[in-house]
């Protein structure tokens, strides 16, 4: 099996062409298109708080997990007993 790797730019219209070398085989061939990881957020993106009070203000504005404090702590029970001493 032959390989070629090509870098191009995806353009907004999401449409790539490209030419392969002249000694190329002729016939069927798969394409692979491989895209990077996505960038972790960077700490520019996290929220930043100058004092407890804007915590507290931004905590207000989050969605409940939905769960109680027993389905909490029996979480945090199960990780802590995985544990290997």
């Amino acid at each position: 099996m032959q390989t070629y790797q090509i870098e191009h730019d995806v353009p907004m219209t999401h449409r790539v062409s490209f030419d392969l070398p002249p000694n190329s085989p002729v016939g069927s061939a798969k394409i692979i298109v491989l895209f990077p990881d996505s960038p972790t957020p960077s700490e520019e993106t996290q929220p930043r708080f100058t004092n407890m009070a804007e915590y507290l203000a931004w905590h207000d504005t989050q969605p409940a997990s939905g769960r109680s404090p027993e389905e909490i702590d029996r979480q945090i029970r199960e990780e802590r007993e995985g544990w290997s001493d």
